[in-house]
C-alpha cells in the first residue's frame, strides 16, 4: 500500500515508489549544499532535463523555514538547474516533499529570488489526503517533462478538487441538515457560518491550543458519541454552541460554563481555551439568531471531510506553496460560494472574483515601489528594495524607506476575501526584514493597523478578518494561550461593512474627505472631539478596555460637532455636505441629527476612516484591489435603498463630486460618467479620491474600458488628472476563472491644483508568459529608464 511505504518518512520506500515511476535512476550519495548544509543525494529523475532527488534533514519539516530550502535553492543556482526534487524530513518521521524550482525564464541567468518550494506534507498519524491524492496520481500518469511535475505540485489543481468534494459536502450533507425554519438560502449562511468557525478552530486546534489536542474537535464528536449518542441532534446546540460563544470570548479560568451538562473533562478543556476575542465568536446577527441547528450526522459527515485534510496556519507566499488547507482556501471558498450558490441573498450580481497570489504580490511590490519613489527615494533603488536588492541604498535611505514602509496606510476597496491585504502584510514583513527591522509578533501588529478594508458583503469582511487574525494567531508563542487580555486586535473598524461607492444622507452625497482647503478642523470643539474619536479607535484596535459602543459614542461627538460647524458654523470653508443656501443647509443639519438617532448608521469613509481621511495627509497612501466585475444593465444597490435606475444616477453623480473634490476639474470641465459604464470604473474615480495627493493606485481590472466607448470619460481622467503610470496586460494567461481580458494599472494620485502634462508618457506592457515566468519589476523598471519616469515625478 502507498502509506505503508512512504509514512513515515524511509528512504528505501520513498526509492521504491519514484523507481516506479520509470524516468528515476537511483544514486546513493552524500552531498554537500551551501551554507555547510549536508544532504543525500537518492537519484536523478531524467524528464527533458536531470532533475536531482535529494534528502536533507531538519528540525521540524511541518514548519515552513526559508532557512531549510534556500540552501536547496543555492544548490540549483550553483549547478544552473531550474529544478529539483527535495525530501526535507524530520526524526519524527514526517517530511515535505518538495519541487523547488526557477519559476523565471528571461533570458537571463536565474537568480535565488526566483525559486519556490512547492510542498506536499506527509505526518505519521494523520490521513495526509493530499499527499496521497497527488503521488497516487503521480503514479498513475507518470511525468514525462518538468510541466507535468509542475501540474502534480499544483495548488491550483489542488483547489480545485477541494472545492468539487467541498461543494458536494456542503450542500448535500451540511446546508440539508440545518434544522428551523429558514429558506435555502439562509439555510446556506447558517452553514457558511459554521464552517468559517471550524476551520479557525481546526487552525487553533493544530497548535494544540484546545484541549491539549490537534484534534480536539473530532475527538470532542467522539465524546459526544459515547456519552450522548449519535442522532440525538444536540451535538451543536449543546456541545459545540458553548465553544462558539463562550469558551473563547473570556479569559482562561474565568469562563461560565457551569450548568451546561457537559462531561467534567470536555468542561475543564473549554475553560482552559484561550481567550481569542474576536467577532467570529460573537453570535452573527440574521445567521444564529433564528433558533437553527444542525443534525449530528451533517456535522459528522463536514468533520469527516475536513479533517481528512491536513492543516497548515502559514499563508503561502511568493516562494513558499504549501498544497495544504491554509487560510487562502477560505478565500477561495468564499468566491467559489458566492458565483455558484450565492451568499447573503446574493449571487453573481457581486461580481467578485479571486486574484490569483501571484498577481497580488506583483501588484503590492509595483505599489510599495512606487509609494517609496514618490517620498523621495529614487526609482531604481525603490524597484530593486522590491526584489530584495538592499545594497545600494546608503544608510539614509534604508532608514528613510523603512520608515514610509512603517507608516503607509492601504485600502483596499472591494476587499473580497483579504488577499491584498494579506498580500501586502507578508511584502511588508519581507521588504522591512531585508531593511534589518526583524519579524515580531508587534511588528505584525503595526502593520495590520495600517490596513483598511471594505466590502457590501458582511462574509467577504467576516473572510477577510479571519485570515488577519490567523495571520497574527500564527506568530503568537505558546505562553500566549493562558493570557487574561485577548489574544487578537480588535478589527472591526479596520474592515467595514458598507458601499464603498454611493454613500449619502437622503438623496445627499457625502464626499469621501474634505477639500483640501477646509479649515474646520482648526475649530477647538472639532479637533478635540476628532482627538478623542482617533484615540478611543486606537484602544479598541489594542483591547484597551474600549468597547465599539464607546467608540460609537465618540463617533457621534465627532460628528456633531464637525456637523454643527461645517454645516452652520458662519466663516467657514465649503464643509462636509453642502454649499448652498441656508435652508438647504438647515435640512442637512437636521438628516445628520436623524443619523445620530439611529442605532445602526451606514457606512461614511470621511466617518468610519477619520484618522486617515481627517488625518495630517488627508488620504490614504495606497488603494489597491480588484473591483467587482459588474455590467452595467447588472448594477443595483446591494443593499436596497434604491431601484437600479436611482442607483446608477447616484453613481453618477458621486463620480462627478469625487472628480470635483480630487482633480482640478470643475462643473464645466469634468467628464461625465458614461451610462454604459460598469460598476469597475467608478471604484477607479473613487479611489483616486481617496488617496492623499502623493499617493499610489493599482488595480487589476477588465481592460475594456481602453477600447470601447463608454470608457472614453475614465480615459480623460488618466489623460488630464490622475497621471497613469503602467498598464500590464498578459496576452496569454487570464488572471481570473472569470472570461475576462484584465490589465493591472498603477496610476499616481491626482493633484486638486495640477493637470497632467502633456508630455507624460504612460507605459504599456505585453506580457507574453505567465506572470510567474517573468521578472516583470525588472522589465517595467528598465522600461521606465527608457521612458524617462523618474525625471517626469521630479517634474511634478
Amino acid at each position: 500500500m502507498l502509506s505503508d511505504d512512504l509514512v513515515p518518512y524511509s528512504r528505501e520506500g520513498l526509492v521504491s515508489f519514484l523507481d516506479a515511476l520509470g524516468s528515476f535512476a537511483p544514486r546513493e550519495e552524500a552531498v554537500s549544499l551551501p551554507g555547510g548544509v549536508t544532504g543525500e543525494l537518492l537519484g536523478y529523475l531524467y524528464l527533458e532535463d536531470e532533475v536531482p532527488v535529494v534528502a536533507l534533514r531538519v528540525e521540524e519539516a511541518a514548519r515552513k523555514r526559508r532557512k531549510d530550502w534556500e540552501p536547496a535553492a543555492r544548490y540549483l543556482v550553483e549547478r544552473g538547474l531550474s529544478a529539483g526534487l527535495f525530501v526535507f524530513y524530520d526524526g519524527e518521521g514526517a517530511y515535505r516533499l518538495s519541487l523547488v524550482h526557477a519559476r523565471y525564464r528571461g533570458t537571463r541567468k536565474p537568480e535565488l529570488s526566483h525559486y519556490k518550494r512547492h510542498s506536499l506534507i506527509a505526518r505519521p498519524g494523520e490521513p495526509n489526503k493530499t499527499f496521497f491524492q497527488r503521488l497516487r496520481r503521480m503514479a498513475e500518469n507518470p511525468p514525462g517533462t518538468l510541466a507535468e511535475l509542475l501540474e502534480i505540485f499544483s495548488v491550483e489543481a489542488v483547489t480545485e478538487e477541494f472545492y468539487r468534494e467541498f461543494i458536494e459536502v456542503f450542500e448535500e450533507r451540511l446546508a440539508r441538515g440545518v434544522v428551523g425554519e429558514a429558506s435555502s438560502g439562509e439555510k446556506r449562511d447558517f452553514a457558511l457560518a459554521f464552517v468559517a468557525r471550524v476551520i479557525f478552530l481546526g487552525f487553533v486546534q493544530k497548535r494544540g491550543w484546545l484541549g491539549g489536542r490537534e484534534d480536539f474537535l473530532q475527538d470532542l464528536l467522539k465524546r459526544y458519541e459515547k456519552a450522548v449518542g449519535l442522532g440525538k441532534d444536540r451535538f451543536y446546540r449543546e456541545w459545540l454552541t458553548p465553544l462558539f460563544f463562550r469558551a473563547l470570548k473570556a479569559p482562561p479560568g474565568e469562563k461560565e460554563l457551569s450548568g451546561l451538562g457537559l462531561p467534567p473533562e470536555v468542561e475543564k478543556a473549554l475553560k482552559e481555551a484561550p481567550y481569542l476575542n474576536g467577532e467570529l465568536f460573537s453570535p452573527k446577527p440574521g445567521v444564529d439568531d433564528r433558533g437553527l441547528y444542525l443534525k449530528d450526522e451533517a456535522v459528522r459527515d463536514f468533520f469527516g471531510f475536513l479533517f481528512a485534510h491536513n492543516f497548515t496556519v502559514e499563508e503561502n507566499d511568493r516562494y513558499e506553496e504549501e498544497l495544504e488547507l491554509n487560510p487562502e482556501f477560505l478565500g477561495l471558498i468564499l468566491e467559489r460560494l458566492i458565483n455558484d450558490l450565492g451568499v447573503e441573498g446574493k449571487g453573481g450580481e457581486v461580481g467578485a472574483h479571486y486574484t490569483p497570489r501571484v498577481e497580488v504580490d506583483l501588484m503590492c511590490r509595483l505599489a510599495l515601489a512606487e509609494h517609496l519613489h514618490r517620498q523621495g527615494l529614487p526609482l531604481e533603488k525603490a524597484y530593486g528594495l522590491m526584489r530584495g536588492e538592499v545594497e545600494a541604498l546608503t544608510k539614509e535611505e534604508r532608514a528613510f524607506a523603512k520608515q514610509s514602509l512603517l507608516e503607509a496606510k492601504v485600502l483596499d476597496p472591494a476587499v473580497g476575501s483579504g488577499a491584498f491585504l494579506v498580500g501586502m502584510l507578508q511584502v511588508l514583513e519581507e521588504v522591512l526584514e531585508d531593511l534589518g527591522e526583524p519579524r515580531t509578533l508587534d511588528l505584525r501588529k503595526r502593520l495590520l493597523q495600517n490596513l483598511y478594508g471594505v466590502d457590501a458583503l458582511g462574509w467577504a469582511v467576516w473572510m477577510t478578518e479571519l485570515r488577519l487574525w490567523l495571520a497574527y494567531f500564527v506568530e503568537l508563542p505558546d505562553s500566549a494561550k493562558a493570557s487574561k487580555e485577548p489574544l487578537l486586535p480588535s478589527l472591526g473598524l479596520k474592515v467595514a461593512h458598507g458601499d464603498s461607492l454611493v454613500q449619502t444622507l437622503g438623496e445627499t452625497i457625502v464626499p469621501v474627505k474634505l477639500p483640501a482647503k477646509a479649515e474646520v478642523l482648526k475649530d477647538e470643539k472639532v479637533r478635540k472631539a476628532y482627538e478623542a474619536l482617533v484615540a478611543a479607535k486606537e484602544d479598541y484596535f489594542h483591547n484597551r478596555g474600549v468597547s465599539r459602543e464607546e467608540v460609537e459614542e465618540k463617533e457621534r461627538a465627532f460628528l456633531e460637532a464637525y456637523a454643527w460647524r461645517a454645516l452652520l458654523g458662519k466663516g467657514q470653508q465649503p464643509g462636509l455636505l453642502v454649499k448652498g443656501e441656508a435652508e438647504q443647509t438647515e435640512e442637512r443639519y437636521r438628516q445628520i441629527e436623524e443619523l445620530l438617532r439611529q442605532r445602526e448608521r451606514p457606512f461614511f469613509y470621511l466617518l468610519d476612516f477619520a484618522e486617515v481621511l481627517l488625518g495630517p495627509k488627508g488620504g490614504f497612501d495606497i488603494v489597491i484591489g480588484n473591483p467587482p466585475y459588474v455590467r452595467q444593465e447588472e448594477i443595483r444597490d446591494l443593499f436596497g435603498r434604491f431601484d437600479p435606475s436611482a442607483y446608477k444616477g447616484l453613481l453618477q453623480r458621486s463620480a462627478k463630486e469625487d472628480l470635483l473634490l480630487a482633480t482640478p476639474y470643475t462643473e464645466k470641465t469634468a467628464p461625465a460618467p458614461s451610462g454604459r459604464s460598469d460598476l469597475y470604473t467608478y471604484f477607479y474615480v473613487r479611489s483616486l479620491a481617496l488617496l492623499h495627493p502623493k499617493g499610489v493606485h493599482v488595480f487589476v481590472v477588465s481592460n475594456s474600458w481602453l477600447d470601447v466607448q463608454y470608457g472614453a470619460w475614465l480615459q480623460r481622467v488618466f489623460l488630464e488628472a490622475a497621471p497613469l503610470r503602467y498598464v500590464i496586460e498578459n496576452r496569454v494567461k487570464r488572471s481570473f476563472r472569470a472570461d475576462v481580458n484584465t490589465a493591472i494599472t498603477v496610476a499616481h494620485a491626482p493633484d486638486p491644483e495640477r493637470k497632467v502634462p502633456p508630455d507624460w508618457p504612460v507605459l504599456f506592457v505585453a506580457v507574453r508568459k505567465p506572470f510567474e515566468e517573468v521578472d516583470l519589476l525588472q522589465e517595467v523598471l528598465e522600461a521606465s529608464r527608457q521612458v524617462g519616469f523618474a525625471s517626469k515625478e521630479v517634474s511634478r
